[in-house]
């Protein structure tokens, strides 16, 4: 395989997938909220409507506690958002936006328990320490991270995390205030290492705006542990060209398959298979048996074989 067909595989499969856009309405009374901000709830409305929209999407078994906790953080999975129209008759507000979602992540947030196929071998969660972030319960953190697979009761290493929250103030011409968050995680034990992430929130009061960017730092964080909680699988590809048809089998990997939370391109073997590294809570057999159910526009796979515990080889045609 030439160097310009690698570097077209790598700039094809470490693209991120895009969020999702979705459109929706909300309503309200003309004289609902204080200081004249009928608009604002209107927005609030529609943001959660369009995220309920998306969760009626998702074609799997679901936990009905995770979609009542992504619903009460409505504001954190519909950060990116614009309001395309805004009108007012008969003493109402109705507000009509396009909010960009993560789907594959929102996917794997309300998956039920069950629908993983394994069981993560994930952290044990040890220590929660706040600074600046006024009271912080601690089940809120907790929670997500182990619907992502990231905390477990039985995990072969304890997690702690140390939270730093600022008040950045008014944003100029605006009603909503910023937050600045910071998480740094440590494990000790059978793994051993630290992940730090920073993000920001933005909404009315600092504690909303606080409580965003917490959320949307958990996703993150749940990310950057992923590979050390639970492990990864190789995919060798044989015959990986054009290489368009890796970042669409990459694609449909992350965004169909339950588990999977990231793919990456991890080299080229010596035969130029390419090997893609596939990380989160799934086993060689189910991920076998989910490329035998998907299809794929423009390519098939044949020859599909596992070649141990953590391996997987394919043909591309």
């Amino acid at each position: 395989m030439s160097a310009l067909a690698v570097a077209s595989l790598l700039a094809i499969v470490s693209a991120p997938a895009k969020a999702a856009p979705i459109e929706a309405s909300g309503t309200v009374s003309a004289k609902a909220g204080k200081d004249g901000r009928a608009r604002d709830r209107a927005i609030s409305k529609a943001r959660e409507a369009a995220l309920e929209q998306a969760i009626a999407t998702i074609q799997l078994p679901t936990d009905p506690a995770a979609i009542a906790q992504v619903l009460g953080r409505a504001e954190a999975w519909t950060a990116a958002y614009r309001v395309l129209e805004v009108v007012e008759a008969a003493g109402s507000i109705e507000v009509r936006v396009e909010a960009e979602i993560d789907i594959p992540r929102l996917r794997k947030r309300i998956a039920g328990t069950g629908a993983a196929g394994t069981s993560p071998t994930g952290f044990r969660f040890d220590e929660l320490v706040a600074k600046g972030c006024g009271s912080i319960d601690e089940a809120t953190m907790t929670e997500p991270l182990r619907a992502y697979g990231i905390v477990a009761d039985d995990g072969d290493a304890s997690l702690s995390l140390t939270i730093t929250c600022k008040d950045r103030g008014a944003v100029t011409h605006t009603h909503v205030r910023a937050a600045a968050v910071e998480i740094v995680a440590t494990t000790e034990g059978a793994v051993e290492l630290e992940a730090r992430v920073a993000t920001q929130g933005f909404a009315e009061d600092i504690d909303s705006a606080t409580r965003v960017a917490l959320d949307r730092g958990i996703g993150e964080l749940a990310d950057e542990l992923a590979v050390e909680a639970r492990g990864d699988l190789e995919l060798r590809i044989e015959q990986p060209w054009p290489a368009a048809r890796v970042g669409t089998l990459e694609r449909s990997l992350r965004e169909a398959v339950i588990g999977v939370d990231a793919v990456e391109l991890a080299g080229i073997a010596a035969d130029g298979s390419a090997i893609l590294r596939v990380d989160g809570r799934v086993e060689a057999k189910q991920l076998a048996r989910s490329l035998q159910d998907l299809s794929f526009p423009g390519l098939r796979l044949v020859g599909l074989r596992i070649d141990g515990a953590h391996a997987l080889r394919v043909r591309m045609q």
